[in-house]
């Protein structure tokens, strides 16, 4: 083995210069392989780059435990080679090799800790997280205890916050859930965990839309630039990720049992007096209760809007302000704190649901039908999944008919109950799991077509085109 290798060590060294590491005081250094540190460090770092992982770990390990300090490399290639043991003995289904690999991994994140926890990209809170998410992955039933999970994430989470691993934020929540499934008296903690988590997953996401910003406009600039185009396609890598990671956080805790607004208002309503002036604390619940119409609907969600924005305006609290201005039918106020809600607005989904909420007051209370499509188109080119500005559009053509055509007959003015369906078309096919919802509607509104015969009368034959003038100012195609 010894001369097989050293033949190997030469032939690594005379491939490629660009191997060689810089000298260290611990390099001539025997190991329990019987090679030297150097030895060791050049042998596995190759077989890893060619992510021959299973041939690496003898020399890695070997190199490991003599000189754990050696370079941050050590462990960055460790987590691979160690997850790709893993991985094998999980194919195998050789459980003693899952667990020995499992505490090797464990033990690589408290060394990279003591030797590197003060690194910028990967500082020890972060290890800690990653850690959990080890723990978590590799060890069930009775070997597994929550509370230790449950300390490591919080630590890494607190220490981080926006800046933590979307998976230990997600795990952070999901095990608060577990200790709140087994500990009723915990629910408190699992909401208030849920809310942080929430706003650090938020953050981060708002952060990578900023970056991608950016770096659009770098590539619209250098369009044949390959790092531009590299770096634009793993920032929506991660947020298509950290995304997925938010679903699932909102999933899990609108199935939790703590979810329902009344359980909200009654855990949050003692503590808002006490802390009107924690802006925090006040967004989060703002947030909370603004997910849904229920929750819009409650006075504790106004209170907490009404003080959050007096001590610092946010995205949560204007569009808190603009429901408040709803209720007061106070259209004018609804729609400025709408605008100034766009202003915190980052993610492509925030910005579509305010463009609809003001849609909405346009159309439904100021009448002002024109404005309003053009905020539900705006809407649409940011969310392209929801069928609601086709129904708003929808609605407004259906209200048409005497607007646009004062003088002509109900013929002619059915061709607005056309388009309407048209929109509504095109509502089901972004949203089709409301196909049933917006059916119905459909079957509504071609109620008022005429009769073919009628159609025909009016110069309107099947299939050919006919436009709408007016506010309007749209082709449709006269239907079957």
């Amino acid at each position: 083995m010894k001369t097989s290798v050293k033949l190997l060590f030469g032939a690594v060294i005379a491939a490629s210069a660009s191997a060689a590491i810089a000298q260290n005081p611990n390099d001539d250094k025997q190991c329990p392989n019987d090679n030297t540190v150097l030895e060791n460090n050049s042998l596995y770092f190759e077989y890893a780059k060619q992510k021959n992982y299973k041939e690496a770990y003898e020399f890695w390990y070997s190199l490991y435990v003599t000189v754990p300090d050696y370079n941050k490399n050590l462990y960055i290639e460790g987590e691979k080679i160690l997850k790709s043991q893993i991985n094998d003995c999980i194919r195998a289904k050789d459980t003693e090799g899952i667990k020995r690999y499992a505490e090797q991994l464990l033990a690589l994140c408290d060394n990279r800790i003591k030797y590197f926890g003060d690194d910028a990209k990967m500082p020890a809170a972060k290890i800690l997280g990653n850690k959990a998410n080890y723990y978590l992955s590799f060890y069930k039933g009775k070997e597994l205890d929550l509370d230790t999970a449950y300390t490591w994430l919080s630590t890494s989470v607190t220490a981080l916050k926006e800046d933590a691993d979307a998976k230990a934020l997600v795990q952070w929540v999901n095990v608060s859930l577990k200790k709140y499934a087994k500990d009723p008296s915990f629910k408190s903690d699992y909401i208030s965990n849920y809310m942080k988590g929430s706003e650090y997953i938020d953050g981060s996401l708002d952060n990578y839309y900023k970056r991608l910003e950016n770096d659009r406009k770098a590539l619209e600039a250098n369009p044949n630039d390959p790092k531009i185009a590299k770096d634009t396609a793993i920032c929506l890598s991660y947020i298509k990720f950290i995304k997925d990671q938010k679903v699932a956080l909102t999933g899990n805790f609108a199935s939790s049992g703590a979810a329902d607004v009344e359980t909200l208002v009654e855990v949050f309503t003692p503590q808002v007096e006490g802390k009107k002036d924690d802006a925090v604390f006040l967004n989060n619940v703002s947030k909370l209760l603004g997910r849904n119409k229920a929750g819009k609907e409650t006075d504790l969600y106004f209170k907490v809007s009404e003080y959050s924005y007096a001590l610092a305006p946010s995205l949560a609290s204007a569009k808190g302000m603009a429901q408040l201005s709803m209720k007061n039918q106070d259209w004018d106020n609804s729609i400025k704190y709408l605008e100034e809600a766009l202003t915190f607005a980052f993610q492509p989904e925030d910005k579509a649901e305010i463009l609809l909420l003001e849609a909405n007051v346009y159309y439904k209370y100021k009448k002002n039908f024109s404005k309003g499509r053009e905020l539900c188109r705006q809407s649409i080119t940011l969310d392209k999944t929801n069928a609601d500005p086709y129904i708003f559009v929808a609605d407004m053509y259906r209200q048409s008919g005497e607007i646009v055509f004062p003088s002509d007959d109900a013929i002619v003015r059915s061709t607005c109950y056309m388009a309407a369906v048209e929109e509504l078309q095109k509502g089901k096919a972004a949203e089709p799991s409301r196909a049933a919802e917006i059916n119905s509607m459909i079957q509504a509104y071609k109620k008022a077509y005429p009769e073919k015969s009628q159609l025909f009368m009016k110069g309107m034959q099947s299939g050919t085109k006919y436009h709408i003038p007016g506010w309007m100012n749209i082709d449709i195609t006269i239907p079957d």
